[in-house]
């Protein structure tokens, strides 16, 4: 039996929506088989392509629509206030909207318009973040040294207090472990100023 145009774009359509060859070929009456052979040929995934981009810009269209009627009354609300029911009068007035509700609606739109830009906020990446606690740790392992060190009356370094550095560090699990980096970054690690 030979199928028309419409049938494979109908089988391409019922397929996206049910996500199953099986319940598309009971829906539509086109046989399973012929529906898994239609499924390798080249024009399937094309078709799905095509109705997949035509489905987005659709929904593009309905959601530009919706984002302008919310930014309308949104404008308004900040230009003109809120409803409130004033109980003396009996009617309904405008109060002005808070600054807080204003800088929220504000900030909101800023980031919005920063991620339409693909310009997003500057984030500390994981890489940075993890050599600015190494670099804490290891102050933290400095101030503790020096401590146990005033403790034990040592200003100046000798091999007595060489061996407290080795007792220090062991006890310290070693000294600072390297944190896992990502890779393909060519960024050298932060190293503090010695001495400080």
């Amino acid at each position: 039996m030979s199928w028309n145009e419409a049938k494979r774009i109908e089988a391409v359509t019922t397929y996206l929506i049910l996500g199953n060859l099986t319940l598309t070929a009971q829906t539509i009456g086109v046989p399973h088989v012929t529906l898994k052979l239609w499924h390798r040929q080249p024009w399937w995934k094309e078709m799905e392509v095509a109705i997949q981009v035509e489905s987005d810009q659709e929904l593009d269209g309905k959601l530009a629509k919706r984002i302008d009627k919310c930014l309308e009354v949104v404008n308004d609300r900040l230009e003109n206030g809120d409803f409130q029911y004033d109980p003396k009068t009996g009617q309904f007035v405008r109060k002005p909207v808070s600054l807080r509700d204003g800088w929220k609606v504000a900030s909101e739109a800023i980031d919005k318009r920063w991620l339409i830009r693909k310009q997003p906020k500057e984030v500390a990446n994981q890489e940075a973040v993890g050599d600015i606690l190494k670099n804490l740790a290891q102050e933290f392992a400095d101030m503790a040294k020096k401590r146990v060190r005033s403790a034990l009356g040592e200003t100046d370094v000798s091999p007595r207090s060489e061996s407290v550095e080795a007792i220090l560090d062991s006890q310290l699990q070693g000294g600072i472990p390297e944190l896992p980096r990502e890779t393909g970054t060519n960024s050298e690690p932060f190293k503090p100023e010695q001495g400080t």
